[in-house]
């Protein structure tokens, strides 16, 4: 979990965010959202990727705009499994509503590892939470490899599933 604490507090807990330690470190971040300081753009919880930062209110204001203009280019490299359907265009468009919102996102099957397990990139073309899980499992058949949300049997979508390791996005 989070651990917010003042220069010089000592704390108990092992575990803190990557805001309070480049702050425990004096790296100065962009204070426009008192409740994230300087985070830009993150991957869902679980997943593993890039984090985008801002040291400045100027940068993170414009940052923001950026994505929110998507004059940004958004490519992720996922695993999934099983692999898509052989029938499966090696690219194409997904274009598949997101909890009822519109959603669309653009495939190329990078490798494939026979029937187990295939690796594509997405570019996603809006920002739905969950998108390219969803798109994967709903719109290939073939959920991210580990996803419990969306791929893995009856257990799919408990909190006690999705915290036990990261999937591969």
């Amino acid at each position: 979990g989070k651990v917010r604490k003042r220069k010089g507090e000592n704390t108990s807990a092992g575990d803190i965010g990557l805001e309070d330690a480049l702050l425990s470190c004096n790296v100065p971040m962009s204070t426009l959202n008192p409740e994230a300081l300087g985070l830009v753009h993150r991957l869902d919880r679980g997943t593993s990727g890039c984090l985008i930062m801002a040291k400045t209110d100027e940068m993170h204001a414009l940052l923001v705009s950026e994505f929110f203009l998507r004059r940004t280019q958004k490519v992720y490299t996922a695993l999934l499994s099983p692999s898509p359907a052989p029938d499966t265009p090696t690219e194409g468009i997904i274009d598949l509503p997101v909890d009822g919102r519109p959603a669309k996102s653009s495939y190329r099957v990078k490798e494939r590892y026979g029937d187990t397990a295939s690796l594509l990139d997405f570019e996603i073309h809006t920002g739905r939470k969950h998108q390219i899980r969803f798109h994967a499992a709903k719109g290939l058949s073939s959920p991210v490899y580990m996803d419990n949300l969306y791929g893995y049997g009856e257990t799919a979508g408990s909190e006690r599933d999705r915290t036990k390791q990261r999937f591969m996005l």
